[in-house]
């Protein structure tokens, strides 16, 4: 039988995630989802990066996309310490 399990540095500390999504939430919206930071493309697209407590935290996220009425495009969890892909790319542009 193969199982996987995650072992992280520190198992109390929240995974990160990187939630990316078409379209732009006002500031009215964007404060409902509190200690995550977000970030609004040229493409017409949001990130939303940073800790999440535990998988019912995700899934309530994931909610609040649904009831929003959000296209979702793409769920990253992000090793710890790893920047987000999009944060690489806000750097990379940057330097040139």
């Amino acid at each position: 039988m193969n199982e996987t399990h995650d072992i992280r540095d520190n198992p109390n500390e929240p995974e990160r995630y990187e939630i990316r999504f078409q379209g732009y939430l006002g500031d009215r919206w964007a404060d409902g989802f509190e200690g995550l930071r977000l970030d609004q493309e040229p493409d017409g697209t949001s990130i939303l990066t940073g800790p999440v407590a535990d998988q019912p935290a995700l899934y309530g996220l994931l909610r609040r996309f649904r009831d929003l009425n959000l296209r979702l495009i793409s769920v990253i969890r992000l090793e710890p310490q790893q920047e987000s892909p999009s944060e690489i790319n806000r750097t990379q542009e940057g330097c040139q």
